[in-house]
């Protein structure tokens, strides 16, 4: 497993110096610590969102969470961008999404989330870079008092220890048993998605928001069923957070791909 984190970026330096002084990651030559088969890079680029992701591992990224409504929350999800690049990136151009990682990432944030009393969500696809390696980003929001709150920090850093260890001793059987699913609809902060991520078998792959389905094309959908470590098995659509012209454009395309749709 390949860490990225930048020192530019307070929640990310706060998150890497974590798992260097708290988990035993140990300093190697450059700029890189090591722990196991896990190693922690530190990327000198101006912002968490051009980091390089071409390496021949799945990449988790250590970063800010950015929002207009400020307050305490972890989160974690897959860069990409459904539309126009505006925050880096290719346009129009999803990564890999590793969901059988992505699920075991969220229920230990969730469970470190609660530790501390703060909230957690996944959040929908959104923003750069744009790679060929399977990736990640785990977040803390929401502005500059929680990305430097160490608490928060210490949190991440088990949750990212965690996951590593539980996915490497359980991602060829969870793999096997989990179905993979692509969810379009409702909010930035997909609620319906989130809960199923914590509570069902499903793997979550790409989230497309409702925000995004009016522009979506064939194009976009067909990386959204395709570009997957997982093999996605059906669609689900967020019942409450489509409208009824969304709901059939989604049905049509997923016809149209022989992919089975349902609602949640």
């Amino acid at each position: 497993m390949i860490i990225l984190f930048v020192p530019k970026n307070i929640a990310s330096a706060n998150i890497a110096k974590n798992l260097i002084e708290k988990f035993g990651f140990v300093k190697q030559a450059g700029n890189e610590w090591q722990k196991g088969e896990s190693h922690l890079i530190q990327i000198e680029s101006e912002s968490v969102l051009d980091v390089p992701c071409d390496f021949d591992d799945t990449i988790i990224v250590l970063s800010t969470h950015k929002s207009k409504i400020p307050g305490k929350m972890l989160t974690c999800h897959y860069p990409g961008n459904w539309g126009n690049a505006e925050m880096k990136g290719e346009p129009k151009t999803l990564n890999t999404a590793p969901a059988t990682l992505l699920k075991i990432i969220a229920r230990n944030m969730k469970k470190e989330s609660e530790k501390i009393g703060w909230p957690f969500s996944l959040e929908a696809d959104h923003h750069g870079p744009t790679g060929k390696s399977p990736i990640i980003y785990v977040e803390i929001g929401a502005e500059e008092a929680e990305w430097s709150d160490e608490l928060a920090g210490k949190a991440v850093a088990n949750a990212v220890v965690e996951s590593i260890s539980e996915y490497d001793r359980k991602s060829k059987t969870l793999s096997s048993t989990l179905e993979t699913v692509f969810c379009v609809g409702g909010g930035h902060y997909p609620a319906a998605f989130t809960k199923l991520i914590l509570e069902s078998d499903l793997a979550i792959g790409h989230i497309a928001p409702k925000y995004v389905i009016d522009e979506m094309d064939e194009e976009m959908f067909r990386q959204g069923i395709g570009k997957n470590v997982e093999k996605v098995s059906k669609v689900l659509i967020d019942k409450e957070g489509t409208n009824s012209k969304q709901k059939k454009k989604i049905e049509e395309f997923a016809n149209k791909f022989g992919v089975v749709f349902e609602y949640v």
